[in-house]
């Protein structure tokens, strides 16, 4: 049994169950010098029990010593406690019991507001509305009546989601209404889907975004390409871009939709010598021989670096975008007792090829603050590892997967940063009746002059500089709010998307991809080997 990534600021995870925990002592006996360290870690246990002052809890301190105990490993080691463990189950199935709202809180001190409900959940069905800010949340099951001023967006999130079937309050203000509205929303079952865009980028260029590895990733996808196959795709731009992972076994069968069956996908080594376990293309399944361009970001780690490595290993496609992140390590998860679990490195993976996933972790901290630090160089000819593809092309190890064609991430200007952060896109379109709707997305210069006036009356915190650099991104963001309005996130996201540089060079780049593809099944055929290439749907 396979359990997906949890990302956070300090962890990303792929993990899997691979022993049943009775065989963790099947060894034999604690050595005597194991025993005598556990000795003294008991000794202090009890002498923090019985006298210090003020008393203190157990587990927390108990706890607290494993975090210290697996912060001296790997970056990715890691205790999961039962609510966590219990958070990851949930996200392995592609679903929480929740209210189904897209949330922002940019901080502490900002309003919790309503970016968009997602469709056919208790808060849709009831009308909860984007713009929408939750003052209080009252949960009369858990006693719970919370102000969301000073609230995290991760604390905000912990009170709204809950056991099916039970109910919580909302208050909520809407603009244009005096009093605050109270909702009272029983909680269900709230679908996340793996798939959260797929529309046609050109006339025949399909694009799909996967946002993470779960149970239902590889049937989404399969709907997805039959519908853009339906549509008219020839070619498709696959972006994993902001992907933390998942499920190995959907990782293996998404890989199976682009390769031939029985291509090496990944392979993971342990320390034990003959531990190497080859996982393969699967045979059976529907593929397509359409040129394939995959995206990739600093966010897209390991299920995404095995995808895009097994891509880019057996030239089938071309990979755009930033170098991803680099976790190549390979987590087992042991449950323990509370409902508590250990998410111990066993393994690492490796590309085809032979290019190590993983990137240098010689300290925790650093490695993840470098993440977004580093400098993205051309070909990472820093990476001294260097590999070659069944047509000669070069490729790079030695952490994350490096995209053929390096496009930066198109950072916005300081000014659209203000405007994102105190949500002022989403608080001046919200209101808007459907006349003004349809008048500003017909003419981008009247909402424009329309919203700074707003900034200035209602957010005069923020100052207007730097207007000339910062229009054209102005008017992206109302458009994309307008379109928030009338076709809900997909509609959003569409209009975003159509605007990244880094998709455009994607798209541009399919002809590449195309050369890329004759050519090896040119190389595949003249070395008489398999030439079974994937077929289309």
């Amino acid at each position: 049994m396979r359990l997906p990534e949890r990302r956070s600021s300090r962890i990303l995870l792929i993990l899997a169950i691979a022993l049943p925990p009775l065989l963790l002592g099947a060894r034999g006996a604690i050595p005597s010098s194991r025993s005598s360290r556990m000795a003294v870690f008991t000794e202090i246990l009890s002498l923090i029990e019985t006298r210090h002052v003020p008393d203190a809890e157990a587990k927390k301190v108990i706890y607290s010593g494993i975090h210290g105990m697996l912060g001296t490993l790997d970056p990715h080691t890691n205790f999961l406690d039962d609510e966590t463990f219990r958070e990851m189950r949930e996200e392995q199935r592609g679903s929480f019991f929740g209210l189904g709202i897209v949330i922002s809180k940019r901080s502490k001190t900002q309003p919790l507001r309503v970016v968009s409900p997602i469709t056919d959940t208790p808060a849709a069905r009831l009308g909860i509305r984007a713009g929408d800010v939750i003052t209080h949340i009252r949960d009369r099951r858990a006693e719970v009546d919370t102000d969301t001023l000073g609230l995290t967006i991760q604390e905000s999130v912990k009170f709204l989601r809950g056991p099916r079937g039970t109910q919580v309050e909302i208050t909520v203000d809407r603009p244009g209404f005096e009093e605050p509205l109270i909702f009272e929303i029983t909680r269900d079952a709230v679908r996340t889907p793996a798939v959260d865009q797929a529309f046609m980028l050109r006339d025949t260029v399909g694009y799909v975004h996967l946002a993470n590895f779960t149970e239902t990733t590889t049937a989404e996808l399969d709907r997805a390409l039959e519908k853009l196959g339906a549509q008219g795709a020839e070619a498709l731009v696959l972006d994993l871009s902001g992907n933390p992972g998942g499920l190995l076994d959907q990782a293996i069968s998404v890989s199976s939709r682009f390769i031939a069956p029985g291509q090496l996908v990944v392979y993971t080594e342990g320390h034990i010598p003959g531990s190497r376990q080859n996982y393969t293309s699967l045979k059976d399944v529907p593929r397509v021989d359409w040129p394939i361009v995959v995206v990739l970001n600093r966010g897209s780690a390991s299920a995404s670096e095995i995808v895009s490595g097994a891509i880019q290993d057996h030239d089938r496609g071309i990979v755009v975008g930033e170098t991803s992140f680099g976790k190549g390590l390979v987590q087992s998860v042991y449950p323990l007792s509370e409902g508590a679990a250990l998410a111990l490195t066993t393994q690492k993976y490796y590309t085809p090829v032979g290019r190590s996933i993983q990137r240098p972790y010689d300290s925790q901290e650093e490695y993840y603050y470098e993440n977004f630090a580093r400098e993205e160089e051309p070909k990472a000819e820093a990476h001294g590892e260097v590999f070659q593809t069944e047509t000669g092309r070069t490729v790079y190890g030695g952490g994350g997967i490096t995209p053929d064609i390096v496009v930066k991430e198109d950072p916005s200007p300081d000014l659209v940063n203000q405007l994102l952060r105190s949500s002022a896109f989403t608080r001046f379109v919200s209101p808007l009746g459907s006349e003004d709707r349809a008048r500003y997305a017909a003419d981008r210069s009247a909402a424009e002059v329309d919203f700074l006036a707003f900034v200035a009356k209602e957010i005069p915190s923020i100052k207007i500089e730097g207007l000339d650099e910062s229009r054209e991104k102005i008017q992206l963001f109302l458009k994309a709010e307008l379109a928030l309005g009338d076709g809900g996130m997909e509609a959003r996201g569409q209009v975003l998307t159509r605007a990244r540089h880094v998709i455009l060079t994607a798209a541009d780049a399919l002809d590449d991809a195309r050369q890329l593809l004759a050519k090896m099944t040119l190389v595949r055929q003249q070395e008489g080997r398999d030439t079974q290439t994937p077929v289309s749907r």
